[in-house]
């Protein structure tokens, strides 16, 4: 095993072997959404978000496909405090390797971000990780399933209400995400996402364009 595996090996490891930090104000991070070619163009998302209790939305941008340049996100999502939170951030990321075949691409970049998550308190994450992904396309299909595991630094700021949940001012956490980015049809794209660990929260949307290779 190369050392890129190694790294995404143990860090899928540090997100079962050590307690996860489970703090309890929404975050911006959950899921990321950042995967080797992460499409250019804007997109919409549903996100059920960690840790609030519904359905939220999420505007999304990035100018190229990652990992070039920098992707944007804000959104309102169901907060864990109040009725309505909102959520923000970008993320950065670098090319680890690369293998570029006919019919068949494998790419591992490292990413990472900063955001924050407004309810009754602000939360601030700061997640760093890698994301491998594959993939296939055909003459009108095109297929990236990617996993994307990370650490994430959490400082909350502000007091809580009476009532709520203690939580530590600041904590370490570990999460993995797992996603497919879909095309039929290079004028848009279908995106959806998973994560666990410190990170319980699922998306899907929509991307404007597709994404291409």
């Amino acid at each position: 095993m190369g050392r890129t595996g190694v790294l995404t090996t143990g860090l899928v490891a540090l997100a079962f072997v050590f307690p996860w930090a489970g703090a309890a104000q929404v975050v911006w991070d959950g899921p990321m959404m950042v995967s080797p070619g992460a499409p250019a163009g804007w997109g919409l998302h549903l996100v059920d978000p960690h840790p609030g209790d519904g359905v939220g939305g999420v505007f999304t941008w990035r100018a190229n496909p990652a990992p070039v340049g920098m992707g944007f996100r804000v959104g309102v999502v169901e907060g864990d405090l109040n009725d309505a939170a909102l959520i923000g951030g970008l993320d950065v990321a670098g090319t680890v390797y690369s293998v570029d075949e006919v019919d068949f691409e494998l790419d591992v970049i490292w990413f990472a971000g900063a955001g924050m998550g407004l309810d009754d308190v602000v939360s601030l994450s700061f997640p760093l990780g890698m994301a491998v992904g594959w993939s296939f396309e055909e003459e009108n299909l095109a297929f990236r399933p990617y996993l994307a595991p990370r650490m994430v630094l959490d400082a909350i700021l502000g007091d809580l209400p009476p009532g709520a949940a203690p939580r530590d001012d600041f904590d370490l956490g570990f999460a993995a995400e797992v996603g497919l980015d879909l095309a039929f049809d290079p004028r848009f794209g279908i995106r959806a996402a998973g994560s666990f660990g410190d990170r319980e929260a699922i998306s899907v949307g929509v991307t404007f364009p597709g994404f291409v290779r």
